[in-house]
């Protein structure tokens, strides 16, 4: 699914881009991200998942915080985001699209 979000990105091909991963959970779509050439910030709201993640030493940075609450990110400072829904989870993209020039949910 992440090669898939990032294909719909439609990112310029060989230069990396500064992507922000909504729910990132343990990091497995920042691997993806990482092994593309890219940069990544992952917000998650578990603390759980993010030690799993840092104990799987992502290279991305890694942020704990409830969306919902908003985000401590300037305007336009990403090139795009991905956020891969478990089916359970439904959240407004409005809330987070103002810190990107590209949005992609799958």
């Amino acid at each position: 699914m992440s090669e898939r979000a990032v294909e719909l990105l439609s990112l310029p091909e060989d230069q990396p881009c500064y992507l922000l991963d909504v729910g990132c959970g343990s990091g497995l779509s920042g691997d993806y991200l990482t092994e593309a050439g890219h940069y990544w910030v992952g917000v998650d709201i578990s603390t759980a998942m993010l030690d799993v993640a840092l104990q799987r030493d992502v290279e991305g940075d890694l942020l704990l915080r409830d969306m919902g609450e908003g985000l401590p990110f300037r305007p336009g400072m990403f090139d795009g985001c991905i956020r891969q829904f478990d089916g359970s989870v439904r959240v407004k993209c409005a809330c987070f699209c103002q810190y990107l020039s590209t949005a992609v949910v799958v």
